[in-house]
């Protein structure tokens, strides 16, 4: 949008307000005005959740708005919900969210620019809780990513001076739009509850990380170089349009993951022996809409053939996966070509169908092709692990059986009160549609993916 449609739009947002500016409010405590807080706590309550509601929303920032104009700098609306903000990235960041959770969710709500906001407040948050030096590396490496830390210095990029003004300007935002998108980030935030804690967290970090740099992403147990094979090769399987070519590189791509898998758990076993629970950890995997839950569903699908546990976490907009790291890493990598394959299979199915081009079609295309993908995962693992079976001798049997009841250990501990979640009924047509599309799914000739 160019700057003077975005002018148009701010003053006839402006003139609205003046129409609205006579609208009641609600009345602060014990029937007095409202005071700063009070109205910055309504417009939370009318902007997000149970109590949303859109008109009492436009009056009561209509009302801050208005002190916005009048106030001097520090007893304006927009300091105050930048010091709420400030106060709840801290709380929210130590109540087990990441950085890049806290993007995520935000961005999933609103916007990708409020998602920007949000970056800035994390920023603010990294420079006064010295990141860069005391920040455990896997927090570092999303900061990173947001773009928060300049790996090369090692300092926070952002994160000074008045947050909300300098997003504004960055965004070419009017201050009004500014402050109402503000209070609906700072609505949102209020809200989130905690998470299980992953990474340790701010308030406990030690003095010193053992280092300024980031350490390189974890290969977890697989080989740098294979796994770097793996990446491309599953990126070629995307990428063409010949089913033959991809069956090819996706076959290959799966030996090479189901080797380093059954290696990687002999090797822990023999220098752990029957202490594996241990190597169990936790990842979280961001689900992007449309059809978010289908999604989970999807990963969840993928996950258990594979040794690993997912828990879909609805208001996050994530999943947390429990396995051991190999098996974490490799359940991610095939979630994110098959969801491709998935995404591409079902555009193919409608296209030039307007009757099939319909939400309730791709989700239901989505669950079977989970469904039947499973099915076909499940095969190919129990085949390969009897041929692993017949090259490591029987011994590999408890080391397996080992390695799933820690990760269903973990599990339980970490997620106590899990349910199931409930399948809506779905379209018959997506149904067909996505399990033939499953079946001429490549997941490799002759190799599967194996629990570690």
């Amino acid at each position: 949008m160019g700057r003077n449609s975005q002018q148009r739009r701010a003053h006839k947002q402006r003139q609205q307000a003046t129409r609205q500016r006579s609208a009641p409010v609600r009345t602060g405590t014990g029937g007095s005005s409202p005071t700063l807080d009070e109205l910055i706590g309504f417009a939370c309550e009318a902007a997000f959740g149970p109590g949303a509601d859109k008109a009492l929303f436009a009056r009561t920032m209509v009302l801050l708005q208005s002190l916005e104009a009048e106030a001097n700098p520090l007893d304006r609306p927009s300091t105050r919900v930048v010091q709420v903000l400030q106060r709840l990235t801290e709380s929210v960041l130590d109540g087990g969210w990441q950085p890049a959770d806290l993007v995520h969710v935000v961005k999933r709500e609103w916007t990708v620019r409020a998602g920007r906001l949000a970056t800035g407040l994390i920023a603010e948050h990294a420079r006064r809780f010295e990141a860069p030096t005391r920040a455990p590396h896997a927090w570092l490496g999303q900061l990173q990513d947001l773009g928060v830390v300049d790996a090369a210095r090692t300092t926070v990029v952002g994160g000074r001076g008045d947050l909300l003004a300098v997003w504004a300007r960055t965004e070419r935002l009017h201050p009004e739009e500014a402050l109402t998108a503000a209070v609906q980030v700072l609505a949102q935030v209020r809200q989130l509850p905690r998470l299980p804690i992953v990474l340790t967290v701010p308030s406990k970090w030690g003095a010193t990380n053992r280092g300024v740099l980031p350490t390189p992403h974890s290969t977890d147990g697989i080989d740098a170089k294979a796994l770097q094979l793996i990446r491309a090769l599953l990126a070629k399987a995307e990428a063409t349009t010949f089913e033959a070519e991809a069956e090819a590189f996706t076959a290959k791509a799966q030996e090479l993951m189901t080797r380093h898998s059954i290696d990687a758990a002999v090797l822990a076993y023999a220098a752990a022996g029957s202490r594996t629970a241990a190597g169990v950890e936790s990842r979280r995997v961001h689900i992007d809409n449309p059809y978010a839950e289908e999604k989970a569903g999807f990963l969840s699908a993928i996950a258990s053939v594979n040794g690993v546990r997912s828990v879909w976490v609805p208001y996050a907009g994530l999943c947390t996966m429990l396995g051991f790291p190999v098996d974490l890493q490799l359940t991610d990598l095939l979630f994110t070509s098959l969801l491709v394959q998935a995404t591409r299979a079902s555009a193919a199915a409608t296209a030039g169908n307007r009757a099939l081009s319909t939400a309730s079609f791709r989700r239901a295309f989505l669950v079977a092709f989970a469904h039947r993908i499973a099915e076909r995962l499940e095969a190919a693992r129990s085949h390969v692990a009897a041929d692993a079976v017949h090259e490591y001798g029987e011994s590999l049997l408890p080391v397996l059986a080992s390695r799933e009841a820690a990760v269903e250990a973990a599990y339980e501990a970490a997620f106590p009160n899990a349910t199931t979640m409930r399948r809506r009924s779905l379209n018959a047509a997506g149904w067909y549609a996505g399990t033939a599309a499953a079946d001429a799914a490549d997941i490799g000739a002759g190799a599967a993916i194996t629990r570690g």
